[in-house]
């Protein structure tokens, strides 16, 4: 290849110089090479020769050039023809994309998930043969950085030449059962850990050249191998169970939900009548000890500043996001019909929300269950409260905050200023890592990987944490209770967590 696109490129300068040699009067220096060629190594050949050289050099040219597209096809520099129509329909600049609806319903529908090649949409099929090979993914992927088996790139460079050594048996089966012939993909050409290592940041695809999608293939992947094969990590065992009977992840009962709120004499929802907002607490906030402090510091600030609002109470359950990223589709879509259900039977509108996952999970993956919501963050509305005069802050603090974006509110949703200008606003020094906003690094709690052990490798969430670090903060400012957790667990593994607080924007607000 790199030979071919040598004599390609020689050929049309031999062949420049050849007619600026013959012809005088139409030498240009638009071509510099040719111009150069002809007035040195041609300028003593007769016209004679310089005919034989224009029309060697042209017709080796063209030869080269219709041999390499006979090559193409079947090389990785297939990319030079479907790149263009991969970015064409690429969903590019689309904030919350989310993995395809399967729908259970289908009588015809007998395999969920992917399994086997084929069972890709063609538009991730048309993914394998764009890849370029720069590896820039792998230079962003917080997994392959921290050390796990997986390199977006050597992944999709794997599916590639699966798909091409089942090229053949795929057409000619087309239409046809499958044979059940082919490598299994996940476990021969993929292997398990690879899948479960990706947290779905989507750095990858922020910095891909040709727009690939990898997210959504790591997430079809796991649904075969969770739904038609039972093979899943054992960490997500008792997840699955929980989510299933109590509606949250670790077991907790439901009676329990609204305890954290217990002494803040907050509303229940009453569809008879209905508060402006539904604070959806989610699971963090309703159990976890520490996601408490952020639902309390979120609650107190919007009752200052006089927002009408409720809460679900022990009727609250989880969106299924942890349940949809860990490929139990079939589980989230128990858990999002329900809620879907009692939004339409408690006629509920306007929700906000301060988790991330149930932010993306509530505005973009809801819809498709027939859900018409109004959902909006909590920093979003925050900083709304701030301009508009109805929430204030003391005094500036003076210390130095750095600002940690989270994947699913930052790349996932485009959602950057707000928790910025709320820092702006109660902070006189506020700094920014290296890897900040669309290009952020993930803190590792993505992709259901909170309910799963990092056995291989650093931790990502050390990773990121030293990256913060290098700003010299006095707190680190987030907008999820995940990357709390996580950032603050690094912390306290690195005997930091007395130096250096990790803070929710709701948070800081509540101590100016």
């Amino acid at each position: 290849i790199l030979l071919l696109i040598l004599v390609i490129m020689a050929t049309d300068v031999f062949f420049d110089a050849a007619i600026f040699s013959l012809h005088p009067e139409t030498a240009s220096l638009w071509s510099p090479l040719g111009f150069k060629l002809s007035a040195t190594v041609l300028q003593n050949f007769s016209p004679k020769t310089l005919v034989w050289v224009m029309a060697l050099s042209y017709w080796t040219h063209v030869i080269a050039i219709l041999f390499f597209l006979n090559l193409l096809p079947r090389s990785k520099h297939f990319h030079v023809l479907t790149s263009i129509p991969n970015v064409y329909f690429s969903s590019v600049g689309k904030a919350g994309d989310s993995p395809r609806k399967i729908d259970f319903a289908d009588e015809n529908q007998e395999s969920f998930g992917v399994t086997r090649i084929e069972e890709f949409t063609w538009k991730g099929l048309l993914d394998l043969h764009t890849c370029t090979e720069c590896g820039r993914c792998d230079e962003v992927c917080p997994a392959f950085i921290s050390g796990k088996p997986l390199s977006p790139k050597q992944f999709n460079i794997d599916l590639r030449n699966h798909l091409n050594a089942q090229t053949e048996a795929v057409l000619s089966a087309k239409g046809q059962p499958p044979t059940g012939e082919a490598p299994q993909l996940v476990g021969e050409t993929i292997i398990d850990e690879t899948i479960w290592s990706c947290t779905t940041c989507g750095a990858c695809e922020e910095a891909c050249p040709v727009t690939i999608e990898f997210v959504n293939k790591m997430i079809d992947l796991r649904r075969g191998t969770v739904m038609m094969e039972s093979r899943y990590p054992q960490e997500l065992t008792a997840a699955f169970k929980s989510l299933e009977v109590h509606q949250n992840p670790w077991g907790f009962g439901r009676d329990s939900r609204a305890d954290w709120a217990r002494e803040l004499d907050l509303r229940i929802w009453d569809k008879d009548n209905p508060t402006e907002y539904l604070y959806f607490v989610g699971c963090s906030g309703s159990f976890d000890s520490r996601g408490k402090k952020i639902s309390t510091a979120v609650a107190e600030a919007l009752k200052k500043a006089g927002v009408e609002f409720s809460i679900l109470g022990k009727e609250e359950g989880c969106t299924g996001d942890p349940a949809r990223r860990a490929g139990n589709e079939y589980l989230f879509d128990m858990l999002a019909s329900r809620n879907v259900a009692m939004f339409k039977e408690k006629r509920i509108q306007k929700i906000v929300t301060h988790c991330p996952h149930c932010f993306n999970s509530l505005k973009n993956e809801y819809p498709e269950f027939g859900a018409t919501l109004e959902v909006i963050h909590h920093s979003e509305l925050l900083e709304q409260l701030l301009r508009e005069g109805k929430l204030t802050t003391g005094e500036k603090s003076r210390e130095d905050v750095v600002y940690h974006d989270s994947c699913y509110m930052g790349r996932h949703n485009n959602v950057y200023e707000a928790p910025r200008e709320i820092l702006r606003q109660t902070a006189e020094g506020l700094q920014e890592p290296e890897n900040n906003r669309e290009n952020g690094s993930c803190c590792g709690a993505g992709g259901a990987r909170f309910l799963m052990e990092e056995n291989t490798g650093v931790k990502m969430s050390h990773n990121r944490i030293d990256e913060l670090l290098k700003t010299n903060p006095k707190t680190i400012a987030v907008s999820c209770p995940f990357c709390v957790l996580m950032l603050e667990d690094a912390l306290k593994t690195k005997n930091l967590s007395d130096t250096v607080e990790v803070l929710d924007v709701a948070e800081i607000i509540a101590k100016t």
